[in-house]
């Protein structure tokens, strides 16, 4: 009689890590990579991925691949580094710059100024004879204007961005050439245009318009250092920018001073300006002033505004122009360090009403140029 009421063999409660497992079934023979393997060998691994990984590192290589793609084609053809204030004559007293791609986003310039490309048929041929003969998709390709002048009587105009290098003024010359214009002659590198125009072309493609040879000339070698510009206290950013120098502040103050000599007096106090115009559903002005040598940003402060108050009441005798009255009424004058801060809101209204403005004469002189072409063109017109 056994010693116990259970006639099976008792099973081990703990199961040895080396006992070989059981058997499979007959006709189901184990798969390879089922089988233990030798002792003191390790397991094989499972080839590949599960598969969501894989997915998922195949997610994060295409995601690699795009933006690589969308970096070299901003760095290759869209990026563009300005160049055109680096051209900025050096003894320049008064610069504005123009961002292109923040102003044709205003809806002012959208909607009175972009139609004066399409509308009419004349505009769109030449504009095709000039982009064949230069290169240069006009307005496309440009980023950035920069209008400067050295003495208010001679004034340069540089435009930078996307533009082909040294094609420009040859290209130009053909066009007159093509189309008849009278008054155009070649002079070197420079093409002179009327009595009051000069075109020209710097190495890095920046294009050169000037009133004169003189400034032209001055204005096509880059500055030997790149932060030339920054002499003048220019902002970087901002879709119009503008600065003044002493030079520009002593011309005004002897201009106005036998009309207005509170004001001239103020603008000697004056050392340099510099401000920008941001652009949007509430435009705002900023301009900060630099006290001249022996000022003190904390005396120029209130005199500036008792100036902007004499000035806004003078304006109210005058037609309102862009909005200006408007812009005066909230102006602030304060000491902010060692500057003298000037902050105000532009009436949208009034910017919009002067690119209508701007656009209407645009268009005039475009339609009277165009058919000023078609009567020269005209069979049996005088040569």
């Amino acid at each position: 009689m056994p010693d116990t009421l259970i006639e099976e063999p008792i099973r081990p409660t703990v199961t040895d890590d080396l006992a070989a497992p059981a058997p499979a079934p007959e006709g189901d023979p184990a798969p390879a990579d089922a089988r233990p393997a030798p002792p003191g060998e390790a397991a094989p691994q499972r080839p590949g991925l599960p598969r969501g990984a894989a997915c998922l590192v195949a997610a994060i290589a295409l995601a690699a691949l795009l933006a690589g793609a969308a970096l070299g084609v901003y760095f290759l053809f869209w990026r563009y580094v300005p160049t055109a204030r680096q051209h900025i004559p050096g003894d320049a007293n008064i610069v504005v710059r123009l961002e292109t791609a923040d102003l044709a986003l205003f809806g002012p310039v959208r909607q009175h100024f972009l139609p004066l490309l399409d509308d009419a048929p004349q505009t769109a041929s030449r504009k095709a004879r000039i982009e064949a003969a230069t290169g240069l998709d006009l307005p496309s390709d440009l980023r950035e204007i920069v209008v400067a002048s050295t003495d208010a009587a001679s004034w340069v105009a540089l435009a930078g961005g996307r533009i082909p290098k040294g094609r420009f003024v040859a290209g130009m010359e053909k066009v007159a050439r093509d189309e008849g214009w009278t008054g155009v002659r070649r002079e070197g590198e420079l093409l002179l245009v009327g009595p009051r125009a000069v075109l020209g072309q710097a190495d890095d493609g920046t294009l050169v318009l000037g009133t004169d040879i003189e400034i032209v000339k001055a204005a096509l070698p880059a500055s030997p250092d790149a932060d030339e510009w920054r002499r003048l206290d220019l902002p970087e950013q901002g879709a119009v920018t503008f600065a003044l120098t002493s030079a520009a502040w002593s011309g005004a103050a002897t201009a106005v001073s036998g009309v207005l000599p509170r004001a001239g007096a103020l603008f000697r106090r004056i050392d340099h300006a510099s401000g920008a115009l941001a652009l949007g559903a509430e435009p705002e002005l900023s301009m900060r002033l630099a006290p001249a040598a022996g000022e003190a940003a904390a005396a120029l402060a209130p005199d500036t505004q008792a100036f902007l108050g004499s000035l806004k009441l003078a304006l109210a005798l005058l037609p309102d122009i862009a909005g200006a009255r408007a812009a005066l009424e909230g102006a602030q004058a304060l000491a902010q360090g060692e500057r003298v801060e000037i902050r105000t809101k532009w009436p949208h209204e009034g910017l919009d009403r002067a690119c209508a403005e701007l656009a209407h004469r645009a268009r005039a002189a475009r339609d009277a140029l165009n058919a000023r072409d078609v009567e020269e063109r005209a069979p049996g017109a005088a040569p």
